[in-house]
């Protein structure tokens, strides 16, 4: 009995001694899923998959874009950043996709910015800020002060600055014939549809039209049974593809420059690694001047797809232009400046005075 009893507790002694040598095995090396497993030195970032929304449809000029954009990002970022692209306004309105942004439950959009949340950012779209390419290219400079309280805008609603896109100047599309087009100071009395934003109202009474403040959504059928016979708001391209067999006179006065803003949310943001971030940045601004190249003969190209469809394009020296652009802010720069604030109006106007 004594000699088995010797024999289980040698056993047993040797069995601990097993289990102490396997555990200072362990202790200098890795298991699966340890410190090892998780290694950040010199190894590629996660990956991530971003949603991003905009309002063209799919295959447009816009879209093209917006997707090589994407797969350069991709490309620059190692294939660690995928994207999940929503065209033609699938996640909702822009006004509505920009407050899920800012919540992060959209990670980026590119598209205009609504009022809706700041009436600062309704800045861009004011009457004349610019009237001709050369102006625009000044005021939306990177180093301009409209890049810059743009930003600082958006960063007020958790939402980072990326780059900006410019889509056209816009006109005037009547669906009746134009009363002497070429006079800034022409009463015509016709009604035509405006955003509801104070700066196409004021524009549009200014210029001697009857405003009717409608959604875009309602801009065909309005102007189709006459409750209107014309809009202001909008580009060529827009009057071109939204307003088909509608458009009888068009009128290119370059009343507002529409220009697009990328951006995506703040923590979405800060989450990214370096590689990332500077991914995005790069193909963003690559995007952005891209667009700068092509977007005034954009612009003409859509123009001339009116002209050929059997609108009557009126053609503006650089004279009469000025003239429009002058009578405008002389009436309407005073009315609107307190809506973006006197000092941000003024410091974005002054580049061009």
């Amino acid at each position: 009995m004594k000699k088995f009893l010797a024999f289980v507790l040698a056993l047993a002694m040797v069995m601990a001694l097993a289990a102490c040598g396997g555990n200072n095995k362990n202790t200098g090396g890795s298991t699966p899923g340890g410190n090892a497993g998780n290694d950040t030195g010199g190894g590629s970032d996660e990956t991530v998959t971003l949603t991003l929304a905009h309002i063209r449809p799919v295959d447009s000029p816009s879209d093209v874009a917006i997707r090589a954009f994407a797969e350069e990002a991709t490309e620059l970022s190692g294939g660690s950043i995928q994207f999940e692209i929503y065209p033609a306004s699938q996640l909702g309105d822009y006004t509505v996709v920009q407050e899920r942004v800012s919540i992060g439950d959209v990670d980026m959009q590119i598209a205009s910015l609504g009022s809706n949340m700041d009436e600062f950012f309704a800045m861009s779209n004011a009457a004349y800020l610019c009237a001709t390419w050369d102006e625009a290219r000044t005021v939306f400079a990177e180093d301009g002060p409209m890049v810059s309280l743009y930003a600082e805008k958006l960063a007020n609603y958790n939402m980072t600055y990326l780059a900006n896109y410019p889509l056209y100047f816009g006109g005037i599309s009547l669906n009746v014939d134009a009363v002497d087009p070429t006079n800034p100071n022409a009463k015509s009395g016709i009604k035509i549809r405006v955003p509801s934003m104070t700066t196409f109202e004021k524009t549009a009474t200014t210029l001697g039209y009857l405003a009717t403040p409608l959604p875009s959504s309602e801009m065909f059928t309005a102007v189709q049974t006459h409750v209107v016979d014309g809009a202001i708001g909008a580009g060529a391209e827009m009057y071109y593809g939204n307003l088909s067999g509608l458009n009888k006179y068009y009128l290119p006065i370059n009343d507002h420059f529409e220009c697009w803003w990328m951006y995506i949310n703040t923590d979405r943001w800060n989450s990214l690694s370096d590689n990332q971030r500077s991914a995005l940045q790069t193909a963003a601004q690559h995007m952005s001047e891209a667009r700068w190249e092509i977007a005034e003969e954009e612009t003409k190209e859509y123009e001339q797809k009116l002209a050929d469809s059997g609108c009557v394009v009126v053609e503006y020296t650089d004279e009469q232009l000025e003239e429009f652009a002058g009578v405008v802010r002389e009436a309407v720069w005073p009315v609107i400046a307190e809506e973006y604030g006197a000092e941000n109006f003024e410091a974005v106007t002054g580049s061009i005075q």
